[in-house]
């Protein structure tokens, strides 16, 4: 078994999938460090500490994350989960702070949150009666060791 097939197999008991938006989360351990404020997965791979949505974007959804910003892209819901490691994307530093620009235009409203522009398929949640459900990456699926 190679380091990353025994990496993948660690990585994965940190994992619940979400079938209503398709979002795998990350349930291990989390850093706020690099100056970011809200949790970040971290997992411990290579004799360094990775965030765990980069080290998902590079070994298991085959981004080339070189030089980039690995950006949290949830289409199914109407703010980013930090701690999904399933819907990830490889972006410019300067995509990255023009994204978080337009995500701090959120308006918050007393029934839940306004999202901006077409960027997610459910701007308010989905249609009443038409609530989707996700299959389960593969990926995730199998025995956990």
């Amino acid at each position: 078994m190679s380091d990353v097939s025994r990496a993948l197999a660690r990585f994965r008991k940190f994992c619940r999938f979400e079938p209503e938006t398709g979002c795998v989360v990350w349930t291990g351990g989390t850093t706020k460090g690099r100056g970011h404020h809200i949790p970040y997965p971290a997992f411990w791979y290579g004799g360094r500490r990775w965030f765990g949505h980069r080290w998902a974007a590079k070994f298991i959804h085959d981004v080339d994350i070189e030089g980039l910003h690995v950006d949290h892209c949830c289409p199914n819901i109407p703010k980013p989960n930090t701690l999904c490691v399933q819907h990830v994307q490889g972006i410019s530093a300067r995509e990255n702070r023009e994204l978080q620009e337009t995500r701090k235009r959120f308006i918050y409203l007393q029934v839940g949150l306004l999202c901006y522009d077409d960027l997610y398929r459910y701007p308010l949640g989905p249609p009443a009666g038409d609530i989707p459900f996700y299959e389960c990456p593969d990926w995730l699926k199998g025995p956990i060791e």
